[in-house]
């Protein structure tokens, strides 16, 4: 069942409600390759700041907190979560 998650994200309608305003988005982004891939840190804040460039996003938003976001720079971090494993279908 694990693997079969892997193969299938969803990107939440409400971003104020689906990320912890208090979590970084470095954390936030990053969690699902830490629970699945075991990478190093440094490995992982590679990957999400490029997750965060293909979404529109700025590096240096890594160290943001969600809160400090608008509503469509939400939407994007959710969208870079449920991109972070590489997922064969994400549902929106």
């Amino acid at each position: 069942l694990r693997e079969a998650r892997k193969g299938f994200q969803m990107v939440f309608q409400d971003p104020y409600a689906s990320l912890n305003p208090m979590q970084m988005v470095g954390d936030i982004v990053g969690e699902p390759i830490r629970n699945y891939y075991h990478k190093k840190q440094r490995d992982i804040e590679d990957e999400v700041k490029d997750l965060l460039k293909r979404v529109g996003l700025n590096e240096a938003d890594y160290y943001k907190y969600a809160h400090e976001f608008s509503g469509g720079q939400r939407q994007r971090v959710g969208i870079a979560r449920a991109l972070a494993l590489k997922p064969r279908l994400i549902i929106a």
